[in-house]
């Protein structure tokens, strides 16, 4: 998958991944993983949580979707993955201005933060 899909095409393979993210073990990982970093790449998390996507006819594509992406139990990897990706391709700013604010920002850049002591 090419590093960047047009919006578009983002929008599409959101929708696939809709079902996906509730799933557990690997497939159901890498499925909520791929979903936020599309959202947040292509700066469509308010067009899912406000379900401005639902309306244009992506039924399943909500809050509740985007939520269940951070509660399956691994929400710290999600996240890490997310910010990992995001300071890589250069769209960190778009999480910053997501979230609103600084503190739930350096909590979420803490969690790759943190692991990259791990390995050291």
């Amino acid at each position: 998958m090419p590093a960047y899909f047009d919006r578009e095409a983002a929008i599409k393979r959101l929708y696939a991944l809709r079902h996906a993210v509730g799933q557990t073990g690997k497939r159901g990982f890498n499925a909520r993983v791929e979903f936020v970093r599309l959202a947040y790449r292509h700066d469509l998390v308010a067009d899912i949580t406000s379900y401005r996507l639902w309306d244009q006819g992506y039924e399943d594509l909500g809050e509740r979707t985007f939520d269940t992406c951070f509660e399956m139990g691994d929400s710290a990897e999600v996240i890490a993955e997310l910010i990992r990706e995001a300071r890589q391709l250069g769209y960190v700013e778009n999480i910053r201005q997501e979230l609103g604010c600084d503190e739930s920002f350096a909590r979420w850049c803490s969690y790759v933060d943190f692991q990259l002591t791990l390995s050291l």
